[in-house]
Parts: C-alpha cells; structure tokens; sequence
C-alpha cells in the first residue's frame, strides 16, 4: 500500500502542516502575555495587594482562556479539508481509498501526538513558572485539561483526534449525499441544541441530569470523547468506500 505517498500528500507544504499552526499559536500566547503584563503593571501601581488580587483572579479567570484555539482551531478544521480537498487529488494520482483512509488515519494520529506534545511540554513550563511569571493560563485550560501533564497530553490528543476524525466523516457524509446531507445534519443538530435548551429552562429533573453529566469525572469525560471519535472513525471508513470526490 502507498501509503507514504499519503502522508506526503498531507505534509508536502511544511508551512502550512505545521508552521502556520505554531506561528499563529505563538501570536496569540503573545498577545496573552502582553495583556498579562499590562494587567499586573496597572496592578502595581496600586499596590502589593491589589498585584496579589490581579495574579490571584488572572489565575482563576483564565482556566476558561479560549486563546489556545487559535492552535485547535486549525486542527479541528483538518479532518474537514482532509477530506474536502485532499482526498479527489489523491484519487486523481491514482491512489486507492483504502490507501487514502489508511495514510489520512496516519495523518491524524501524528498530528494529535504532535501538538499534543507541544501543548503539554507548554504546560509545564507555564505551571512551573507560575503562568511565565505573570499569572496567566494559555496552555493550562479546562479545554486541555487542568490537572497533571499526563492529563493534559491524553485529553488533549482525544481531542485533537476525535475531532479530526468527527469533521472527516462528516465531510465525507457530504460527498456522499450532497446538499441533502447538510439540510438533514443542521436541522438535527439545531432541534438538539433547541431540546437541551428548553429541557434547561423548563425542566427540573433535565436540569438535575444536565448538572449531573456535567459534574462527571475526568475518565468518564475522556470515554465521551474516545467514544465520539470512535463513531466518527466508523462512519467515516464506512463511507469513504462510495464517497464521490466532489
């Protein structure tokens, strides 16, 4: 099977398999460190209580910091132009879609251990040095995971992975069956969303379950996900088979 020239496929434009992910990553920790810098020199000025208090709240309001998505985000978007456009070329170089799907899995579970590595090696430095120095969160956030390293570098690569393969298996679901698809998969996920908001507002016991599902534990929490991207996984080889390259 071919599948080397898969994944050169995927990595043959270095910049922008890994250096415009990192690029844009290091910009945002950038902006985040300046905001941070700004916030405990105004801070200062006060006092040493009120720099205590600025540390202290950065610390505790940054666990929810979106700013790492500038590196997710990309990530997340892969499994979506993996499909949508990776895959007619490599059925137009003659590559098979056994072949595809095998180097594209690859693909996918390289880049989830990469920039997982880089996030949790992120991680501890910025635990160690107390938020480098000023207090923020870029790396240590509820959406890597805020507990140990090894935490943060399993959660983070089911993540990256699930999502790859999520996004993967929907494209494909679109090259299968066209605008249909997109009509069914919105309309059901807006009733979803729609559901879980009234059974929020008008329910009690939903609430109650809603509370309960929330308060799970970290290892239920990364079954969730692991669980996810198993169906995503499925469904995605399932219909790779018959999808038309669009």
């Amino acid at each position: 099977m071919r599948i080397r020239n898969v994944v050169q496929l995927h990595t043959v434009n270095r910049l922008q398999a890994f250096g415009w992910p990192l690029i844009i990553m290091a910009l945002s920790l950038t902006i985040v460190l300046i905001i941070g810098a700004l916030v405990l020199n105004v801070a200062g000025s006060m006092g040493e209580a009120d720099l205590a208090d600025a540390r202290e709240g950065m610390s505790t309001g940054m666990m929810f910091n979106g700013a790492i998505f500038a590196l997710l985000g990309p990530l997340i978007g892969f499994g979506f132009t993996a499909m949508g456009q990776y895959f007619p070329l490599a059925l137009g170089l003659g590559l098979t879609r056994r072949e595809f799907a095998a180097g594209t899995a690859l693909v996918f579970v390289g880049n989830a251990a990469f920039y997982a590595g880089i996030i949790t090696i992120g991680k501890v430095i910025e635990v160690a040095t107390g938020g480098f120095g000023l207090g923020i969160r870029f790396f240590d956030v509820v959406y890597t995971g805020i507990g140990e390293w090894w935490q943060t570098l399993i959660q983070t690569f089911l993540l990256i992975l699930s999502v790859m393969l999520v996004g993967a298996a929907i494209t494909t679901a679109f090259q299968r069956w066209g605008q249909s698809f997109l009509w069914i998969f919105w309309i059901a996920l807006a009733v979803v969303v729609l559901g879980i908001v009234a059974g929020s507002l008008l329910s009690e016991p939903f609430r109650g379950f809603a509370g309960s599902v929330m308060g799970m534990g970290w290892v239920p929490w990364m079954g969730v996900v692991a669980a996810l991207g198993a169906i995503g996984a499925g469904l995605w080889l399932v219909l790779v088979r018959r999808a038309q390259a669009r």
